[in-house]
């Protein structure tokens, strides 16, 4: 592969790759870290079938950042679990709150992409299940556990939806 194709490549996928990978971590650092890792596995490991690079460029990034946050929640002690402050990216998220980005950074990455992808993105189940490389069944848990954990995160704000202080 040319140095120019791959030019040409990180124009053309970066920002959506970034994007896709920021629904999982709401890091925008981790996100750049997992869409280096996908443009570096291009040029040294590139796929056998690139019909649909954008699709394998996002499947290798998502997998790199579950990994990476699997290693680091493994790896804190529990005393660190508290929501660190953390700079809201330029991946249009302006359209969260400040007050629902801070649930979403206290419930599970999985349950967390799961939410995004389907309730803020649009995205199908399959669609989300396909992203996100898990199997449908898994999806429809992760987005279950992951809007009962935002709601009783967001309880009593008007976030929560229904219209009730508890």
């Amino acid at each position: 592969m040319q140095r120019n194709d791959v030019e040409l490549l990180f124009r053309e996928h970066a920002t959506a790759v970034h994007a896709a990978v920021y629904r999982l971590t709401l890091d925008s650092a981790a996100a750049e870290d997992a869409v280096q890792e996908a443009f570096v596995r291009l040029i040294t490991r590139p796929p056998k079938d690139d019909s649909n690079l954008g699709a394998w460029l996002k499947r290798v990034a998502v997998n790199f950042a579950i990994d990476t946050l699997r290693r680091t929640n493994r790896q804190k002690p529990l005393g660190d679990w508290e929501v660190e402050d953390q700079p809201n990216p330029d991946v249009s998220d302006t359209t969260l709150s400040d007050e629902l980005v801070e649930a979403l950074k206290r419930i599970k990455p999985d349950h967390r992409a799961a939410v995004l992808a389907v309730d803020r993105d649009g995205m199908s189940y399959t669609d989300a299940a396909d992203l996100l490389g898990v199997h449908l069944n898994k999806l429809k848990t992760d987005l279950l556990r992951g809007r009962r954990a935002l709601h009783d995160i967001l309880k009593g704000s008007a976030l929560a939806g229904d219209g009730r202080k508890e």
